[in-house]
């Protein structure tokens, strides 16, 4: 398995615990989780490279 699908597949295996240890969490919101997100000012955003225009 490539490294890329190995660090997707475990971070969708964090999102699947989460469900289970809080499983009242909006789905939804869990839906706008991306292993490739960054946080800035509070709030997920794309994630886009430094060099790209």
């Amino acid at each position: 398995m490539e490294v890329g699908a190995r660090y997707d597949s475990g971070f969708q295996f964090s999102i699947e615990q989460l469900k289970i240890v809080f499983p009242d969490l909006d789905e939804a919101k869990l839906g706008e989780m991306d292993a490739l997100n960054k946080i800035v000012d509070g709030k997920l955003v794309p994630f886009t490279p430094t060099n790209a225009t």
